[in-house]
């Protein structure tokens, strides 16, 4: 797998106020560092976390909603 850019941000400066992240997807690794994965695939910031931590033992949370379709799921009808 090709490296990904990887930043760690630290818990005093991810719970700031005005804290943008740096990437779309991340982990809090057990000192509480967040590490963020500049990818734009979720499964890529996965395999890469399974190859550095062990498959299971951490799961890829994304910072940022995620574009949908653009289509909407529910439909209205009409009432009275």
């Amino acid at each position: 797998m090709a490296d990904l850019k990887i930043t760690v941000v630290s818990y005093e400066e991810f719970s700031d106020y005005e804290f943008q992240p740096p990437s779309s997807f991340f982990i809090m690794d057990s000192m509480q560092n967040y590490i963020f994965y500049h990818t734009r695939s979720r499964v890529a910031a996965q395999q890469k976390v399974d190859e550095e931590f062990g498959k299971g033992r951490y799961k890829v949370i994304a910072s940022k909603l995620e574009k949908g379709s653009g289509e909407y799921t529910v439909r209205g009808t009409q009432s009275r």
